[in-house]
């Protein structure tokens, strides 16, 4: 392991440390003494210690800390962004509480600047495992907070005006960790706060959990820049048939400093799948598996490489890797292959069985129009629901519209038109063998129909002048010919897999063609890692199933991420405020906002307003708003733009409406001063915004601003009939979003000359031509 190496892991284990120090001094600062609330910097009291009071800030500070240790000490990227959240509250949590801790107020600025300092250690992305540790995180915690409501209710039995039995203990800690009220008043201030430490210590477990989970989900494979890169070695160094495939979008990429040399890999669990050997310049490719290593080593990733040539083998056996036969790939010598003789028997007779049924070959327009999609779906859909067949990625494509839209397509029709098998041809690079990837046919084809199409493209990538055509991978042909148990496993299966697999099967069908084989072998670290490696291959090429409960859930959040967030946070703020009323006066003390608040600094509570509700329980407006409005809204907008939407219709209305109100008592108007005092909340101001802007995305224009003419039409009215402060602030948001967003589209246009202006200017273009 390199210096770098080093450096790294002693960051991170050293931060790993430092942030389960702070955790527990944040958690005993918390635990100690009953803080009492103090202004902040310049007076200013800190927003989230203003609310919920120091002790609390510090027992959400500490609960993540400590649960985002281990994160830390893995290099987490996400764990990293947690810590410093941490470190960042507990400084006015310990100022708060006590002003005069400066030991403990410079652990936690020690710890930021320790985080900061070695930012560039964490470097680990979001991957597959974090989904199952968020589900871990979610239970293990809940169950915790739970044993501590549970134990904490039923030992401070004294301390309740009413007792507590251990079956009103469990009870109680259920509803408290799902932050509902409980049914026995706490009689102390001690027990207050045991009480509302278990709804926060719920809500951080909840928080954290989320995060792992949506960092899991949302997190996608190596990025734009780095794909470019890639690209741009596989152009001046790409040789085989899997190079193509180092694109596909479930790849991330190790790069080496110049830029021409590359690993891509796909994590699994805790392993890191390299597809092939290494792409690029010869002088560059040992960095990038090193590199590589390094960066499995800091992770806790086995490495394992995937398909490697006899060439890659010399690479990496040089870096300590051990290499195993796991098939050979199989490649037509177009030079010398033939349909004449005995053995291409069958293939002479599919051939003219296909051109009886009228069969030819076509190549599609490239790129691919919606209509020729439409019809290669067709054939894609009949293939994969006949024989079992199913997507797959990593070393194979799959049926993609942006992935079809790269690479030409060659189709067998008939002469209606019908498409009955297809398959895309994938770019050489620097390669003299052609290859393809999809090759899918419908059920009821002519029996030949793919040898048929096999035998065009070997005529085709002769006219273009290859030297073979590549026909993939044979798993385990010509393996298992040595004596370690390694071997004799594969000598197993390839015997008696069959059944399951078709091994024998699969190198027959490419055997017919004449092909010469190539070895292919897998590349591992050590003997012990070889059944976790052949678990984690054959789970690379696996897609999630599209029609399961779970792939589907995941498909919403990755589409609409912040309608969910908003419907999960408003039925729980309905449920809790139906179950007690209470509770809907305390959300609206604590995070409405009035303009005694604005006075005070509280700037934070423009944030928190919208999402408070006007009335407690179930309001039918806002079921409206969490099935409809937003889901509507973010598939138009987007999920960012929806966001930006949303606050700045709320806030755009909001305080000009304050400011006016403001200067209404300071005329003397009855009854001004009174609603100057009330808490402003509700969501309804940014949803009306946000229709407005959904109403803009309207194609037609006659029918966008008609629809737009209504919406503004219907909001006037109601506002002259009921003459109710918060219509006005509906009509302001509509307005002012539609006002915005038009006047933002019409500077993005590009300026149109008139047509008198482009006849002179062609007229000007045209006249050196005549002379």
């Amino acid at each position: 392991m390199s210096a770098v190496s080093v450096t790294g892991y002693l960051t991170r284990r050293f931060a790993a440390g430092a942030v389960l120090l702070l955790g527990a001094i944040d958690l005993v600062g918390a635990a100690a003494t009953v803080p009492v609330r103090r202004p902040g910097v310049l007076g200013v009291d800190y927003a989230v210690a203003a609310v919920i009071g120091a002790h609390y800030v510090l027992l959400a500070a500490g609960v993540t800390a400590v649960v985002t240790a281990r994160g830390i000490w893995r290099g987490k990227r996400t764990a990293w962004w947690l810590a410093v959240a941490a470190a960042v509250v507990s400084l006015p949590g310990h100022h708060v509480r006590d002003p005069h801790g400066r030991p403990v107020v410079a652990s936690a600025l020690v710890v930021l600047a320790v985080l900061v300092a070695g930012r560039r250690a964490f470097t680990a992305r979001a991957d597959p495992a974090l989904a199952r540790q968020g589900l871990a995180v979610l239970a293990a915690g809940l169950v915790s907070v739970l044993g501590y409501a549970v134990i904490g209710l039923y030992l401070l039995d004294s301390q309740f005006r009413e007792p507590t039995s251990l079956t009103a203990s469990i009870r109680g800690g259920v509803r408290l960790l799902f932050l509902l009220p409980v049914r026995f008043e706490p009689a102390t201030r001690h027990e207050r706060f045991f009480v509302d430490s278990v709804r926060v210590a719920a809500l951080t477990v909840v928080a954290v959990a989320l995060t792992r989970l949506v960092a899991s989900v949302v997190g996608t494979p190596g990025h734009d820049a780095q794909r470019r890169v890639v690209a741009g070695i596989l152009a001046r160094h790409g040789s085989t048939a899997l190079a193509h495939f180092h694109l596909l979008d479930d790849k991330n990429w190790v790069i080496s400093d110049d830029h021409e040399a590359f690993v891509g890999y796909t994590v699994v669990g805790t392993s890191a799948v390299a597809l092939g050997e290494p792409v690029g310049a010869p002088c560059s490719r040992d960095e990038a598996v090193r590199r590589f290593l390094e960066l499995c080593a800091l992770n806790g990733w086995t490495p394992v490489f995937h398909q490697v040539t006899a060439a890659g083998c010399e690479s990496l056996t040089a870096h300590g890797l051990r290499v195993l036969k796991i098939g050979e790939e199989a490649v037509v010598d177009l030079a010398s292959f033939t349909l004449d003789g005995r053995d291409r028997k069958g293939l002479r007779s599919a051939v003219r069985r296909c051109e009886r049924a009228g069969y030819r070959i076509v190549d599609l327009p490239h790129p691919l129009d919606d209509a020729h999609l439409a019809r290669l779906a067709e054939v894609s859909d009949a293939w994969l629901a006949s024989g079992g067949h199913r997507e797959r990625t990593f070393t194979l494509g799959r049926f993609d519209p942006g992935y079809l839209h790269e690479t030409p397509v060659v189709a067998v029709v008939d002469d209606a038109g019908t498409v009955w098998a297809f398959a895309n041809l994938l770019p050489p690079y620097r390669g003299r063998d052609a290859s393809f990837d999809l090759m899918r046919r419908r059920p009821d084809a002519a029996n030949g129909v793919m040898e048929f199409l096999f035998v065009a493209l070997i005529e085709r990538f002769r006219r273009d002048g290859y030297s073979g055509m590549n026909l993939g991978l044979a798993p385990l042909s010509g393996a298992g010919t040595g004596d370690t148990v390694a071997d004799r496993v594969i000598r197993t299966l390839y015997r008696r897999g069959g059944a399951a697999f078709n091994f024998a099967g699969l190198r027959a069908y490419k055997d017919k063609w004449g092909p010469r084989w190539e070895p292919r072998y897998l590349a591992y670290r050590f003997d012990a890692d070889l059944p976790k490696a052949a678990v984690a291959v054959a789970r690379a090429g696996e897609l999630p199933d599209p029609r399961s409960p779970l792939t589907r859930a995941v498909g919403l959040v990755r589409r609409y991420p912040a309608s969910i967030a908003f419907a999960a946070l408003q039925l729980w703020i309905m449920a809790a405020t139906a179950a007690d009323p209470h509770l809907h006066h305390v959300l609206l003390r604590h995070f409405g906002l009035a303009w005694a608040d604005l006075r005070h600094g509280q700037v934070w509570r423009l944030v928190t307003g919208p999402f408070v509700q006007t009335r407690p329980g179930f309001v039918w407006s806002n079921l409206a708003l969490v099935f409809l409005v937003f889901p509507v809204a973010e598939r138009r907008l987007g999920t960012r733009r929806m966001a930006a939407v949303f606050l700045g219709g709320d806030w755009v209305s909001t305080v000009p409406v304050l400011l006016g109100v403001r200067i209404a008592v300071a005329a003397g108007v009855a009854g001004a001063a009174a609603t100057l005092a009330e808490r402003d909340a509700g969501s309804s101001s940014g949803s009306f915004a946000l229709i407005a802007a959904t109403l803009l995305t309207v194609a037609a224009p006659r029918v966008r601003w008609s629809l737009i003419a209504v919406l503004v039409a219907a909001l006037t009215v109601t506002l002259a009939v009921d003459q109710r402060l918060f219509d006005l602030q509906h009509l302001i948001s509509a307005v002012a979003t539609v006002a915005v967003l038009a006047t933002a589209a019409r500077w993005r246009r590009p300026p149109q000359r008139s047509r008198s202006s482009a006849a002179r200017s062609s007229v000007r273009l045209r006249t050196p031509s005549l002379r």
